[in-house]
């Protein structure tokens, strides 16, 4: 069983405490830091009212990003498949 920990991390200037597992934590702490990173890009390339805009920017970047690689997982996995059973066939001469 995993320990729990208490770790903070800044999103956008504000200051989150999350409960981690110990193999968590640098996932974590690497999601806020390309969360930040995202921010600040979108910050200097658009106008803007406020960070919630940022945030919501950078969330549909990350989810239309997560949303094609999970259909690309699908895709490679349907083809792994495909590639497997071609194989078992020809083995099976």
């Amino acid at each position: 069983m995993e320990d729990k920990y208490i770790i903070n991390i800044n999103i956008a200037g504000r200051t989150y405490r999350l409960k981690v597992d110990n193999n968590e934590e640098e996932h974590v702490r690497a999601a806020a830091s390309a969360i930040n990173k995202k921010i600040e890009e979108f910050s200097s390339n658009y106008a803007f009212k406020d960070k919630q805009d940022l945030l919501a920017m950078t969330v549909i970047s990350f989810v239309s990003e997560l949303t094609k690689l999970k259909a690309e997982t699908k895709d490679n996995a349907i083809i792994s498949i495909d590639k497997l059973n071609e194989i078992d066939e020809l083995l099976s001469i």
